[in-house]
């Protein structure tokens, strides 16, 4: 009796066990907002293309370095959009990419004149190398 118990807890558990494995944790980009541009990470390239994978999950870290401007990181054909900085802060978004690839334009909605990019969205295994 009691054999058959443990057995019918651990078959439950098991059952449980892909909730609480959760999803593995979404790869990090940091985006900077400084001088009415974006820059990625440490790049000095203005407003770059952001390269991700068809399904991939991503962390968007905005970073303003612009006191007294505000900033935020949206996607809008993607329906994303991060909390509104005010000066100088940071704030976290998780994107769920989408699973087709394509280009879609990233903006801060406050000056998407001027802070404007695309993600791209490319799988992996079909990128073509450039040529040397």
């Amino acid at each position: 009796m009691m054999a058959t118990v443990v057995v019918l807890v651990l078959g439950g558990l098991a059952t449980l066990l892909p909730l609480f494995a959760g999803s593995p944790e979404p790869r990090e980009i940091v985006v900077v907002a400084r001088q009415m541009a974006f820059y990625v990470g440490e790049g000095a390239i203005p407003n770059p293309i952001i390269h991700a994978a068809p399904g991939e999950r991503i962390r968007i870290t905005l970073v303003s370095q612009d006191p007294g401007f505000d900033h935020d990181f949206a996607v809008p054909a993607w329906r994303i959009n991060s909390a509104v900085l005010h000066g100088e802060g940071r704030n976290s978004t998780v994107i769920q990419v989408p699973d087709k690839p394509g280009v879609s334009p990233y903006i801060c909605s406050r000056h998407a004149s001027m802070m404007k990019g695309i993600i791209e969205v490319t799988d992996p295994s079909t990128a073509r190398v450039p040529e040397k």
